[in-house]
């Protein structure tokens, strides 16, 4: 695991693109370092790369410099993806991500265009376990940054855990969520998507479909890398007061529970070593210097592995709906 002390400039860019503050200016030694992010996925039709280059030349205002797109992007650089199970490798093409579906959110970096390195994941051909390395020559005698990392197999969901309906989820109850994850996964995500109906008796209207994200939690870590089942236990307290808080109190309204998808989202070891550092800079003054998790050599940023997997449909049965309808978190919300 790498860790790095860079200047303030470098630390906004890795840390957060759009979420930094905005009070004061920063001034560094000229220095060219690229950033790089990668997330490769099998599900994946086209495999996308970022890259960013982070210098300020003496006397400049990076406030300023952030706004200007051509600050952010090489003009010429040549990104290669090595796979090294299969004998393969690959020259990524440079697109703007707004042709491509993909915006950057408005903030203090320019926001458009959104430059990209494109694969297409056929021409790629990347399977679960296979070894890979990016590659990025920058020219001019530079160093190229380079990374690896190993593509994540498929995550299986386990049927029974939940199942299909959950008949009873009381609120000192726990639900267990399991899913079967290959070697490679070290941490995961889970998350609910909870999708309901909301109608007004007497409008004459068709009822209106609504969803709302649970993030049940996010930072879930590996502890056997053997292990070939993992689970989260989530209470069913966790589940009534966050629609307690998530939906407003009915004015009137009724609304209509309809089902539940499950969102597993597992990364590699890369990520997972990311979360660690993040957590173990919690508490850390404004006086210290925060180190920041990277395995670009010769640059920063995170290449990994991710997978999700999405279980789809989920109901809850008559005695998880009467709590839902009655319980002191959700009364108030009107579900029939």
């Amino acid at each position: 695991m790498k860790l790095i002390k860079p200047f303030v400039l470098l630390l906004i860019l890795v840390m957060g693109w759009s979420a930094c503050s905005t009070e004061v200016n920063l001034e560094a030694e000229w220095k060219d370092i690229p950033i790089v992010y990668g997330f490769l996925n099998i599900q994946d039709t086209a495999h996308y790369i970022r890259i960013q280059k982070a210098f300020l030349e003496p006397g400049g205002d990076a406030l300023q410099i952030a706004q200007v797109s051509d600050s952010l992007y090489y003009d010429e650089v040549n990104v290669v993806l090595e796979n090294r199970t299969q004998g393969t490798s690959f020259v990524l093409q440079r697109v703007n991500g707004e042709d491509e579906g993909y915006f950057k959110e408005e903030g203090l970096f320019a926001n458009s265009p959104n430059i990209l390195y494109k694969l297409d994941a056929e021409e790629a051909g990347l399977e679960g376990g296979d070894e890979v390395s990016i590659r990025v020559e920058r020219g001019d005698e530079l160093p190229p940054a380079t990374a690896e990392t190993i593509i994540l197999n498929e995550i299986d969901s386990v049927a029974t855990s939940p199942s299909n309906t959950i008949n009873r989820w009381r609120y000192n109850q726990m639900l267990a969520v399991a899913w079967s994850p290959g070697p490679e996964a070290q941490i995961f995500d889970v998350r609910f998507i909870i999708h309901y109906r909301e109608v007004t008796p007497g409008q004459g209207q068709d009822p209106v479909e609504k969803t709302l994200e649970w993030v049940v939690n996010k930072s879930i870590l590996r502890q056997d890398s053997d292990s070939q089942r993992e689970k989260v236990d989530i209470p069913g307290q966790g589940f009534y007061s966050f629609l307690g808080a998530s939906i407003p109190p009915s004015e009137g309204e009724i609304r209509l529970f309809d089902y539940i998808d499950i969102i597993i989202t597992g990364a590699g070891e890369e990520f997972r070593d990311l979360v660690l550092v993040e957590q173990a800079n919690t508490g850390i003054t404004s006086a210290q210097n925060i180190p920041v998790y990277t395995n670009i050599e010769e640059g920063l940023g995170v290449f990994t592995s991710r997978f999700q997997l999405v279980r789809r449909g989920i109901r809850i049965g008559n005695e998880a709906r009467d709590s839902l309808q009655n319980g002191i978190f959700t009364k108030d919300i009107n579900f029939n």
